[in-house]
């Protein structure tokens, strides 16, 4: 399998690349993954989408998304024609708009979920636009088609908004398709496991925790764990993890008279020194420093 990383295609200022594939460019696709975000939709013609051994006929309308480090491959039918924008993009490109957008329930069953229920649970993983979804998309990917052939000044901020406007297109229409879809019970149930993995973390930082025991509770596994979390959380794993055992200990620090060893111990830390080191980066002061500026009139805390 083939696997691709942005730095391959894109500029890492502005990681964004959108083309218009025909049967030239997609003669030849095979299975593989990425490390950027994409997002496809069929102009016109027909094609397979191949996800987990499983195909899909692609027609004109057909909207979907491939998260990082999900495998897929587009088949060519014989005889016959497909043309299918793909939009490439790093999820920081959208910067504090991805926030929003993953604040958006609709967005993130359409981007995150829906991908890996139809991984696991083998449904289609696309969605068909409506008539009016698909004039809207096809006019925002006209934009970002002009904007990009232009380059002219504040392209980049036409860009970034025109993908976000589709990205809400996207989610908006496939609230609407889920409620009258027997795909809903799938897709509830499996953002239940992500919040369960959650919950998992937040209640067992104190204990040796790793990303394969959190993606286990979300049944998923940790690379594609590891990608949503991050997406959705705005924070890798380890850093949400060092957060609350961080949190925490500045509590401790506050609140008890707890041995600064103690405490590195108790939430999760089983080296004093990189718990002064992790302390400092977040705080800018050592744990000692952080107690009597939280407690100078009590001697007995230092």
């Amino acid at each position: 399998m083939s696997y691709y990383r942005y730095k391959e295609f894109m500029d890492e200022q502005f990681p964004f690349k959108i083309a218009v594939k025909n049967n030239a460019a997609l003669l030849g696709n095979r299975q593989h993954a990425h490390e950027y975000f994409q997002i496809c939709y069929v102009i016109k013609g027909t094609a397979l989408h191949n996800v987990n051994g499983m195909k899909a006929t692609l027609i004109k309308g057909d909207l979907f998304s491939i998260p990082p480090n999900y495998e897929h491959q587009i088949e060519l039918l014989e005889g016959k024609e497909a043309e299918i924008v793909h939009i490439d993009f790093m999820p920081y490109l959208l910067d504090s708009s991805l926030q929003g957008l993953t604040d958006m329930e609709s967005f993130v069953n359409f981007a995150f979920i829906q991908p890996f229920v139809a991984m696991n649970d083998r449904l289609l993983p696309k969605l068909n636009l409506t008539f009016n979804g698909q004039r809207e998309t096809e006019q925002l990917i006209a934009r970002m088609l002009q904007e990009r052939e232009r380059q002219q000044d504040g392209y980049t901020l036409m860009v970034k908004s025109n993908l976000q406007m589709l990205l809400v297109i996207a989610g908006r229409e496939y609230a609407e398709f889920l409620e009258q879809s027997a795909e809903k019970q799938h897709v509830q149930a499996n953002r239940k496991h992500f919040e369960k993995a959650v919950d998992y973390i937040e209640s067992h930082y104190m204990h040796e925790i790793k990303l394969q025991d959190a993606a286990a509770q979300a049944t998923m596994s940790p690379a594609y764990f590891s990608t949503m979390f991050k997406l959705l959380k705005g924070k890798s794993f380890i850093e949400y993890v060092n957060d609350i055992r961080l949190s925490e200990a500045m509590k401790l620090l506050k609140q008890t008279s707890h041995s600064i060893e103690q405490i590195s111990y108790r939430i999760g830390f089983n080296h004093l020194t990189h718990f002064h080191r992790m302390f400092k980066k977040t705080t800018g002061l050592t744990p000692a420093e952080y107690r009597k500026q939280s407690k100078p009139d009590n001697p007995d805390l230092l």
